[in-house]
């Protein structure tokens, strides 16, 4: 293939600056540079920069300038690499939000998930996603949903491979997203689907990403044989090391989901090499993001763990870059590369002073200097919980509360479990034993796509001891989820939901106490982060103060439908025990 003129013409001009023959449109000076192939920090080092690109680094602090040549004194602060976010999801915020707070934490370039839209939305979602992410002020890459669901229902928006092709073949399009272990393995189209999108990826040079939650031994090494090459899913350092001499890039997630530095602390104390070690936050929810941060925010509490500086960096840069095929472009401060870097005071401290994309100046000394590109979505996207208007009448008294009413007055029944704030274990309990029914409330699993499909079962362990709270923002499903004490707050939150486009509403009786509206294919708001942070924080202070005992009780209700987490899921066909993914009834 011959080369392209334009790209020959750049290189060249880039060495002519390096030469001294032509003058950079900047020189950052006198810096301590962080060099991320030899992990040292270099004193009294120089960049200089030419039409977004680094054309030199050393220690020549004086090359030929003109009236344009902007000049930077970084006065023996140091020198970073752009952070790279290798894997995360918008979280309840809209695109121009994330980017607007992604900016003072110094994160240039993110790997987006797009499930967010997809899940509802299917192809079409994806695309606008994509296409909000094109000509921001910071750099997007993406990978593909597989959208796996805990059985077919729930992959009913899920794209043929064949209409992904274009979404594949886009530069931007990284491969495919986290393909559940579990579903790898399915029988029948479900699992031959994923699993020859994974093939397809793989033969076009893109990557497959995993998520290995609960595989291990030979479960894992027969999921890794389909070329999955990342996971963001060890928690302890022997799940760590395990991946690690199994070849993948393990991701090491610290964000809102959960935060796994402490758990996997022991691999840092091992005489082993680290350049497959990655730093993410798997997204990072609305209030925690202004209250601590994003990816600089794990950053700092690996530093804050005792993990040297230098592996830190590598962590959020290089690494992340090479593992992605990425590390011609970005991931470290040398000639050829993208301009995107940090100025932080020393390597101790990381404190953004200076962030840089593309060779422009995006936030200096506390104020962002570049406003996020505005993002379109279709009408239609803000419509998407359908709800049949009979549903109330069989919530009320018919068909769905029967087996609630019934079993009660029977005695046993099938029950969701809770044993931490995210899994659940199948609990076989009787109602008329006070011993065994205490903290037992009801769950609604309710098709929001129109079918008017729905399940009612029962959840121990929540903690609610009023009203009902409900959501359109599960994991991996198209359900709603309400859970709660009577069914006339339930009625009270799905009329909510139904009216506001989607979000999560708790209320009491007819009272709706608080609510976070989430129009956005039910899962997103547009509004500014901070009135989105307040909302989701009322509504979880209002669930916590009725009696929930978890830190985030609005996540655990949205993952009771996903495949990702053992071991009883439940959707609108019923409950579903994930090692053998049968569909249970509530009948014991």
């Amino acid at each position: 293939m011959k080369p392209c003129m334009k790209e020959i013409e750049k290189r060249k001009i880039l060495s002519e600056v390096a030469l001294g023959n032509i003058p950079p449109d900047t020189v950052i000076a006198n810096g301590i540079l962080f060099n991320v192939f030899t992990g040292e920090f270099i004193k009294k080092q120089s960049i200089w920069i030419k039409d977004g690109r680094i054309a030199y680094v050393g220690p020549d602090h004086d090359p030929q300038k003109d009236g344009k040549t902007q000049v930077i004194d970084a006065d023996g602060m140091a020198l970073l690499p752009g952070l790279i976010e290798g894997h995360t999801h918008l979280n309840r915020s809209g695109i121009e939000e994330f980017v607007r707070h992604v900016i003072p934490g110094g994160v240039t370039t993110v790997i987006m998930e797009t499930i967010d839209f997809g899940l509802i939305a299917g192809r079409e979602g994806m695309e606008y996603l994509v296409k909000g992410l094109e000509e921001q002020p910071i750099r997007f890459y993406y990978t593909i949903a597989p959208l796996c669901g805990l059985t077919p229902s729930e992959e009913i928006n899920a794209p043929t491979n064949e209409e992904l092709l274009p979404l594949l073949k886009n530069p931007q399009c990284l491969g495919i997203g986290e393909i559940y272990w579990g579903n790898i393995f399915l029988e029948g189209q479900q699992g031959e689907r994923v699993r020859e999108l994974a093939s397809i990826a793989l033969e076009m040079g893109k990557l497959v990403e995993g998520h290995t939650a609960g595989a291990s031994g030979r479960k894992l090494q027969a999921y890794t044989d389909f070329g999955v090459s990342s996971c963001h899913e060890p928690i302890t350092d022997e799940e760590v090391l395990e991946r690690l001499r199994l070849g993948y890039w393990v991701m090491i997630r610290e964000g809102s989901i959960r935060k796994e530095l402490p758990g996997v602390a022991g691999i840092f104390k091992k005489k082993i090499d680290f350049r497959r070690l990655i730093l993410s936050t798997d997204g990072v929810d609305p209030e925690e993001f202004l209250e601590e941060g994003y990816l600089d925010a794990s950053l700092r509490s690996a530093l804050k763990l005792g993990v040297p500086p230098q592996l830190a960096y590598q962590m959020v840069t290089i690494n992340v870059a090479e593992h992605f095929g990425l590390d011609h472009l970005i991931g470290s401060l040398s000639p050829g590369k993208m301009a995107d870097l940090l100025i932080i005071p020393s390597p101790e401290d990381f404190s953004p002073c200076l962030v840089m994309c593309d060779g422009k100046i995006i936030f200096r000394d506390g104020k962002s200097l570049a406003e996020p590109k505005k993002v379109f979505f279709p009408d239609h996207m803000f419509h998407t919980v359908t709800i049949p208007d009979d549903i109330f009448s069989s919530i009320k008294g018919g068909a769905l509360a029967e087996p609630a009413v019934a079993l009660a007055k029977a005695g046993k029944v099938r029950a969701m479990e809770l044993v931490s704030r995210l899994v659940t274990k199948e609990s076989i309990i009787d109602l008329e034993k006070p011993e065994e029914s205490k903290d037992v409330i009801m769950i609604l699993a309710l098709d929001r796509l129109g079918s008017g499909k729905a399940f009612m079962g029962f959840l121990k362990g929540f903690g609610l001891e009023r009203g009902a709270y409900g959501t359109t923002m599960s994991w991996d499903s198209p359900d709603m989820i309400v859970v709660g004490c009577d069914t006339q707050s339930m009625e009270a939150v799905i009329g909510r939901l139904k009216e506001i486009g989607g979000g999560g509403v708790y209320a009491i009786g007819k009272e709706i106490v608080a609510e976070f509206p989430a129009p956005l294919c039910g899962v997103a708001s547009l509004k500014p982060m901070e009135i989105v942070g307040e909302e989701v924080k009322k509504l979880e202070a209002s669930l916590r103060k009725n009696g929930v005992k978890w830190g985030k009780p609005a996540l655990t209700v949205d993952t009771l439908t996903s495949p990702a987490i053992p071991h009883l899921r439940i959707t609108h066909k019923g409950y579903v025990r994930l090692k053998d993914r049968k569909v249970l009834p509530v009948e014991a």
